[in-house]
């Protein structure tokens, strides 16, 4: 009996996440590769292989799954990664997506008044983001549900990394924020209202929401070009549905107007710009950055580039107006 065939089958999700629609196009096909599993859990590792089709809504344009695994806590379950030491020290000092979480900064900045800024960063991973916003003059706190890196970013950053999921948070009226962030979490938790919705309610009236994805349909586009110039290359965009989310501009901005923001405003997110790991590879990476950064600008500065290939990715900051 093969992983595959011994796995405990697939749940189907009949509706639109966003818009509630009941009506899709084929989108892509998401394959399992949970190899790695084997020994920590078998029954994530019998996914290995198996298919699901991922959909696009006909009314919002959002892209979501045909079917999740029906294994119990299968989301939870692939992210509980045990991580190395080392490895999480070489996070929190990493600088490959500082660009991107400076334009988050700045983008808060502009919006949050000084004193509203209190900060919840969800998905908080090794700190680094809390660390930063800290040293621009934020009381930042964050939120994650991996024990080993919530443990590791408290107390390397020093500051609060509260260890629970948002909705036990939100129950504990002491916390609320002038200002939440969302950096490349939003597309891996499924039917995103839910969470959108909790967040809303930790947060101040008044405070702003600032949330950054993948753009699913451009990501989709680049993965296929890859897969056409590069001998034995399979572009996918959901593999083992860590990207189970696929939003694009409209879908974001009705999922955030529907999770009870307003003043939504959206731009190209900036990419991550990964330093060479060896003198021989610094001037190919230097060139790869360029390009990414070129991308990222021209997406900003061309008519229609927000909704083009060129825009990768996706920053939405949204207001919290009066109380939840």
């Amino acid at each position: 009996m093969t992983a595959a065939e011994a796995h405990a089958g697939f749940a189907p999700v009949p509706r639109c996440w966003v818009c509630g629609n009941d009506a899709f196009n084929p989108l892509s096909v998401a394959r399992f590769d949970l190899h790695q599993y084997q020994q920590q859990d078998p029954e994530l590792w019998r996914y290995s292989g198996a298919k699901v089709r991922l959909l696009r809504c006909r009314s919002c344009g959002f892209g979501q799954p045909e079917a999740l695994p029906a294994v119990p806590r299968y989301f939870e379950r692939m992210y509980d990664q045990k991580w190395a030491p080392d490895w999480m020290e070489t996070e929190l000092h990493a600088t490959y997506k500082d660009l991107i979480f400076r334009e988050v900064l700045d983008g808060l900045e502009r919006r949050v008044p000084r004193e509203l800024r209190t900060l919840l960063d969800v998905g908080a991973h090794v700190g680094r983001f809390i660390h930063l916003a800290s040293g621009r003059g934020w009381s930042a706190e964050g939120i994650e549900l991996n024990p080993e890196t919530a443990a590791f970013a408290a107390r390397a950053t020093g500051l609060t990394v509260h260890r629970m999921d948002a909705a036990a948070l939100a129950e504990d009226h002491r916390h609320r924020y002038g200002a939440v962030t969302l950096t490349d979490v939003l597309e891996h938790i499924p039917e995103p209202l839910a969470i959108l919705r909790t967040l809303r309610r930790l947060m101040e009236p008044g405070g702003w929401i600032a949330v950054k994805v993948p753009h699913g349909r451009a990501q989709l586009v680049k993965e296929r070009a890859r897969s056409l110039v590069k001998r034995g290359y399979e572009g996918a965009v959901g593999t083992n549905l860590v990207h189970v989310n696929q939003f694009g501009p409209r879908s974001l901005r009705l999922a955030l107007e529907r999770a009870g923001f307003s003043d939504v405003s959206l731009t190209t997110g900036a990419p991550e710009l990964p330093p060479a790991t060896s003198l021989r590879e610094r001037p190919k990476r230097m060139a790869g950055n360029a390009v990414r950064w070129a991308v990222w600008r021209a997406s900003q500065l061309l008519p229609g580039g927000l909704e083009s290939p060129l825009g990768l990715h996706l920053q939405a900051f949204a207001q919290a107006r009066g109380p939840a």
